[in-house]
């Protein structure tokens, strides 16, 4: 039982009378000479409706003047009425019974209820005359809560601040221990910890959003328990107590470590602690920001040395700073530097030695094995979050290590081509054949490097059965030339000598190969090309694509590092959304991949006049004559020479980002395949098409064409996670519906979704919340 539950039983038993020798009395007078129960006014008027209160007049907080008690009391007011089941009970701060029974010296105030007392009846300690305060309540067996309460003054005076709080406790909860000044306070403050690590990050608003008892409280707990004062001391003390983290402040600190997120003003407030020459970097922010700037300046002085120094240094430095990832200090983003260390640090190491083969396939193998992750650590360390300054020390550090490595790994592979031939060269594209005659997509995504494919792979470890394997690119390594030669559809073209930009021609007509024709040919051999959005038949064969990274390349440049994750999590959700309407694989390829150098590529003079086109990494050749660098036949015209620019230079100036020429990175490129690990269902699966969406207001009017009953359509900000709904199914009726949505959602990008009775999705659409 709550205390205040058996406060109000008590004091509305003190009305208990014999109906054969009695009256009913008309009032309870509750005297409270001190005023200990005035501060719980609400929870007490909250469990007792029938309870008036005398002071000034407040008709809505029942409380007014003598008369106007009187009045509420005998129920003329109709303004005021209290439960008819009920005794009255009038609270009377400030008053004793004493004053009430010398009628003749009684205050002009409380004359008019002096008649009260013979009327009525009192709610008094036992018996005693005495006014119940609040230590009697709690402690007596005998029409109270029967609690042990310590008697020194702070705790006394801590049981009347948080009065509220102690009558809104379970009796259970506070019974069988001795309650001081730490258990009452901790009754407001339910969370010290939380209270106090939120007063070091903003005291000047603490005080002002914290009632006085909530305040008090604090400044209670932490005088007893973390043997400070908040009001004398101020935040800074508390500050270097954290800081040291002795004793109890350590849990301060655990917490703090949890959730520093909480507390974003917090460093600043402990930056200005000084430590001594023992103290633990750990727990000090500005230790962490002197080795932060120091490193800075280490890596500074690198610049001017070889690249095997700046390994060997780095490596050295990785040794000194890698402890401070472990501090929050780097969770709160205060020690990035510390953070790209871990990724440039281990490119150091993994680049002291290039490497090479007997052979194009051996030295691909080495890359799959071991190598790809050099590449994957370059991106990782171009796309960590610091300053403009510190990005372009960690590019130009890259520059030193990163760059000549993947320059010398990228001729050993020049050189294997020219002396022993392009893998690619006369072999079955790996990515087309032996594709299932129905059930399976082909997803393809535009530059889907090798090293990109290894993070794609984890990210849908978790969906479905994965197969990662390899393919050598369609040589010049560029989408038009690549692409073609992975779809479907490769058997339809051929290339002509008078063919330009590397687009290859209809095999039986004199056009340029398009998307038009794509999807043409892809209709004769009975494949559907699915547009954004469409989830299509999963009985059948399709070709999607979506997760255009390379256009992000070409217009970001080094900027693209930054950007991969997220074009990764497009490419899932659109996985995740084939593998819910039914397809049981998916056959995820790309054209070619790329080179992301730190600078810029150097570049290579190629005469203009040798060339029919030159592209940054590549070129055609007029006549096939010898430019003195590599030169291959085009893929679907072996009459047609293209130059390669050696290394990892280019033919044009100003390049980060480009492909085409001849690398590991940009014709070694990967296959995932997705088997769905989800059971198959049985029986026919419901179709359905949107043919109508419209706004009106926040009503979305939804009209589909459906093969099946028992379709729903919702809203979704994804359109595979029902966790993500932001509106009511509703059942299609004659293919209409209408749904609406909550005005916190206006504005927002949405997904309409049609679901068939297993949650399958059938078919989505794009749009934005009450869009007119």
């Amino acid at each position: 039982m709550k205390l205040i539950d058996l406060l109000a039983e008590e004091v509305r038993a003190s009305a208990a009378y014999n109906s054969n020798i009695q009256m009913a009395p008309s009032v309870i007078l509750w005297t409270d000479k001190q005023r200990q129960w005035e501060s719980a006014l609400p929870l007490l008027q909250a469990a007792m409706p029938e309870l008036v209160v005398l002071g000034d007049y407040a008709p809505e907080q029942k409380r007014g003047p003598a008369i106007w008690i009187k009045c509420v009391i005998e129920g003329v007011l109709p303004e005021v009425q209290l439960p008819q089941d009920r005794t009255p009970i009038l609270y009377l701060p400030g008053v004793e019974r004493r004053d009430l029974r010398a009628i003749a010296d009684c205050p002009d105030m409380l004359k008019p209820l002096a008649e009260l007392q013979y009327r009525g009846c009192w709610w008094i300690y036992n018996n005693t005359g005495r006014d119940w305060t609040v230590n009697a309540f709690l402690i007596s067996a005998n029409g109270g809560a029967g609690l042990d309460v310590a008697k020194d003054d702070k705790s006394q005076q801590a049981m009347l601040r948080v009065l509220t709080e102690i009558l809104e406790s379970e009796r259970e909860d506070l019974a069988n221990r001795r309650l001081e000044a730490p258990d009452f306070n901790k009754l407001v403050s339910s969370d010290p910890v939380r209270d106090l690590l939120s007063w070091m990050n903003d005291s000047k608003v603490c005080r002002e959003r914290w009632d006085a008892p909530r305040w008090q409280a604090l400044v209670g707990i932490c005088e007893t328990e973390y043997h400070f004062s908040p009001e004398r001391d101020g935040e800074l003390t508390a500050a270097e107590l954290l800081c040291q983290r002795q004793g109890v402040w350590e849990s301060v600190w655990q917490r703090y470590a949890e959730s520093c997120h909480h507390y974003p003003n917090l460093p600043d407030l402990l930056m200005k602690v000084q430590p001594d020459l023992a103290a633990d970097g750990a727990s000090y922010p500005v230790i962490n920001a002197d080795d932060e700037q120091r490193l800075e300046q280490d890596l500074s002085q690198l610049l001017s040395l070889d690249s095997a120094q700046v390994r060997q240094q780095l490596l050295r430095l990785e040794q000194r700073h890698a402890e401070r990832r472990t501090w929050i200090w780097s969770q709160l983003g205060q020690a990035p530097l510390a953070g790209v260390m871990e990724f440039v640090s281990q490119i150091a190491e993994r680049t002291q030695q290039v490497f090479s083969g007997i052979d194009a396939e051996e030295m691909a193998e080495l890359y799959r094995q071991e190598y790809w992750q050099v590449d994957d650590l370059a991106l990782k360390a171009l796309a960590y979050p610091l300053s403009n300054g510190q990005q372009a020390l960690v590019q130009q550090l890259l520059a030193l290590i990163y760059t000549p490595w993947l320059d010398e790994v990228t001729r050993n592979f020049q050189n294997l081509v020219k002396a022993k031939g392009y893998p690619g060269v006369g072999q079955v594209s790996e990515a087309t054949a032996a594709y299932a005659p129905g059930g399976e997509v082909v997803f393809f995504v535009d530059g889907l490097r090798y090293d990109i494919a290894q993070r794609l792979e984890q990210m849908l470890v978790s969906r479905a059965n994965i197969k990662l394997s390899s393919n050598w690119a369609a040589l010049p390594s560029v989408t038009a030339t690549a692409k073609a030669a992975v779809t479907p559809v490769h058997d339809k073209l051929t290339g002509r000598v008078s063919d330009r930009d590397f687009e290859p021609s209809l095999l039986d007509e004199d056009k340029d190969f398009s998307a038009y024709y794509l999807k043409k040919f892809l209709k004769e051999k009975g494949w559907v090309y699915l547009e954004e959005g469409e989830t299509g038949d999963p009985s059948a064969n399709a070709w999607v694509q979506s997760g255009d990274i390379d256009k992000e390349g070409h217009v970001k440049g080094l900027k693209l590092a930054a950007r991969i994750d997220t074009l990764l999590e497009e490419v899932v959700e659109r996985v995740d959304e084939l593998l819910a309407v039914g397809w049981r694989k998916i056959r995820i390829v790309t054209d070619h991949g790329w080179v992301l150098t730190p600078g810029t590529m150097s570049k290579v003079d190629l005469t203009k006049h040798l060339t029919d086109t030159r592209w940054g990494r590549c070129a055609v050749i007029k006549d096939a004559v010898d430019t003195g660098y590599l030169q291959l036949g085009w893929y679907w015209n072996k009459d047609v020479s293209i130059a390669m620019a050696p290394g990892i230079s280019s033919f044009k100036a100003g390049q980060h980002y480009d492909h085409g020429g001849l690398s590991l990175q940009e014709c070694l490129t990967p296959i995932i395949e997705i088997s769905s690990n989800q059971q198959v269902q049985t029986g026919p699966s419901a179709t359905a098409a949107l043919s109508d969406l419209r706004w009106l207001g926040l009503t979305c009017k939804v009209q589909a064409e459906t093969g099946a009953d028992g379709v729903v359509a919702v809203l979704r900000t994804h359109a595979a996670d029902a966790d993500s709904e932001i509106c009511k199914r509703k059942p299609l009726k004659g293919g209409k519906c209408s749904l609406m949505v909550d005005d916190d959602f206006e504005g927002m990008t949405a997904v309409l979704v049609l679901l068939d009775e297993s949650g399958n999705v059938l078919a989505k659409k794009p749009t934005l919340v009450g869009d007119e």
